[in-house]
């Protein structure tokens, strides 16, 4: 039986066929290494310059090893530049396997036994190579001849064994490709499918070496098919933009925000989620898949979300029942015609800064010394209270409360005691406030409060309550000092006692005023208002 790898005399052969051979491999290993350098250069903007510097001068290197082997050489050197091109078929095959792990997903990290797997097994590969005189199990037989190929090869089983590794990773390399063109649309989609027909190009030509040798006279040409996969590689790098453009692709621009983004096609199905929006379904919708792609999107998006976009942009604000804020900016999607593609739908986590927004909101209606809402809160919520109270002809009544002889306390002991006291008092009216009343500090000492459906006999019950509470104070301020502040309250009653906020307030000073006229700590009601007297018409004397 005829040994299919024996390289015979038959075929293609002769010195000129021999230097244009040995020229065709040199010129390989050039452009690869050129391309290699060129890869390199650009390894800062991509993990995959790494990969495609490190293919390309492992296929220089394999190229270079081709040159000698179109002549005449010693059987040492042949067998060092047969065992040598073994550093660039090994180093060619991890590099595009790598190369096509990173095209397809720029984030792509070995994990530590893949890369033991990538490091250990060519290691092993080189080892056995290199004590092949000793066993045999790589080139079973080397027969110098005459005339080219010069030397008649048979492969062991481990370089068979090597082989099918080098394929079940280049095989790995292809379905990851596949896979990332067939999701991948635009510069990407076409990025991907250049490399495809690289890989293409160089298997087949690999495949024509290994399952026929005499196609070529037993001159394996495999390094120059190769040739071609670096130039279609090098198109897509420097004219289609392969470094540039798969890097800030899908997965820089989407894995890497904390934003949450939703891809919706125009038929409602979601065809893309990056993490922060898986992460966010994940703690929002846990009955939903881990990868809700292909789901339609009405399953945990909004109606608006979904809704029309007239301008082709919408931005609101989504807040969740357990407090969550989301800025939410929905962005149609349209192709050169204005055709609708889908939308995209970011959510941000804005929950810190509408509570810094609420907590500032209501710094800006609080009295920063005693806590209670300022007059400018009191006087809108005031006239909302008023208007609600005026719908149901409930009764508002009213307590203006000031405290007794605070000039004398501030000259005293000084303003410090003087600012203690007043949160105390200030401490006696919140506790004092009921779901629906308003409390404020109106000015330096003076307080009032508003409490809606208390009628003149309830008032004055509160009023009474609040007083007391105030006159059990006791406030220390100095070793063996302690201040026990009074106050004195005007009660008054809308509508009986003014007809609207403005006189009813008027009323409730003048009762607190007659408070404080008549000896202070102690609340004093509101009489209704003196009737107008009814003016007699005049006359005027006929002339």
């Amino acid at each position: 039986m005829s040994d299919p790898f024996l390289r015979g005399p038959s075929g293609i052969g002769g010195g000129a066929v021999d230097e244009v051979l040995a020229l065709a491999f040199a010129t390989s290993a050039l452009l690869n290494a050129v391309l290699a350098v060129l890869a390199w250069r650009r390894r800062s903007a991509t993990p995959a310059a790494t990969a495609l510097a490190t293919a390309f001068a492992s296929l220089a290197l394999w190229s270079a090893t081709g040159v000698p082997l179109n002549f005449p050489v010693s059987p040492p050197v042949h067998a060092a530049l047969t065992y040598g091109s073994f550093v660039g078929i090994l180093g060619s095959v991890v590099s595009l396997y790598l190369l096509s792990r990173v095209v397809a997903d720029p984030h792509y990290r070995p994990p530590r036994g893949q890369v033991v797997h990538l490091a250990v097994v060519p290691l092993l590969v080189l080892a056995v190579a290199a004590t092949d005189p000793w066993h045999h199990l790589v080139l079973t037989r080397v027969t110098p001849i005459p005339q080219a190929p010069w030397f008649e090869v048979r492969w062991g089983p481990l370089f068979w064994v090597h082989t099918l590794w080098c394929y079940a990773l280049l095989t790995s390399a292809f379905a990851r490709l596949l896979h990332a063109w067939w999701r991948g649309s635009g510069p990407v989609r076409r990025q991907v499918g250049l490399l495809l027909l690289a890989g293409l190009v160089c298997t087949a030509g690999n495949v024509v070496v290994i399952s026929d040798p005499e196609v070529f006279s037993g001159r394996d040409l495999t390094p120059l098919s190769f040739t071609l996969t670096a130039l279609i590689d090098a198109y897509a790098v420097l004219r289609v933009g392969l470094l540039r453009v798969v890097p800030i692709a899908r997965a820089a621009v989407l894995e890497n925000v904390r934003d949450a983004i939703v891809v919706v096609d125009a038929g409602g199905t979601v065809v893309d989620v990056n993490a922060a929006g898986r992460a966010y379904l994940r703690t929002r919708y846990p009955d939903l898949p881990v990868d809700p792609v292909g789901l339609p999107a009405a399953r945990f998006l909004t109606a608006r979300a979904l809704g029309d976009l007239p301008g082709g942009y919408l931005s609101y604000e989504l807040e969740h029942a357990s407090g969550l804020h989301l800025d939410v900016q929905v962005t149609a999607l349209r192709d050169r015609r204005g055709r609708d593609l889908g939308r995209v739908v970011v959510g941000r986590d804005v929950t810190e800064v509408a509570q810094l927004r609420a907590q500032l909101a209501e710094e800006a209606v609080r009295d920063p010394l005693t806590g209670l809402h300022n007059r400018r809160h009191f006087d809108t919520a005031a006239a909302q209270l008023l208007r609600c109270a005026a719908a149901t002809g409930d009764p508002v009544g009213v307590l203006a409360v000031d405290i007794d002889h605070f000039k004398r306390v501030n000259d005293t002991h000084g303003h410090a005691v003087g600012d203690l006291v007043l949160v105390e008092v200030a401490r006696v009216l919140a506790a004092a406030e009921r779901r629906g009343d308003l409390v404020a500090r109106t000015g330096g000492e003076e307080f009032v409060l508003l409490l809606p459906g208390a009628d003149e006999e309830a008032l004055a019950v509160r009023a009474e309550q609040v007083r007391a509470a105030c006159a059990a104070l006791d406030v220390p301020v100095a070793a063996g000092t302690r201040v026990r502040p009074t106050v004195s309250v005007g009660c008054a009653v809308l509508p009986h006692h003014g007809a609207d906020l403005t006189g009813v307030l008027a009323a409730a000073d003048r009762a607190l005023y007659a408070a404080k006229a008549g000896g202070r700590d102690r609340v004093v009601v509101a009489t209704a208002p003196p009737t107008a007297p009814v003016e007699e018409p005049r006359t005027t004397p006929a002339p």
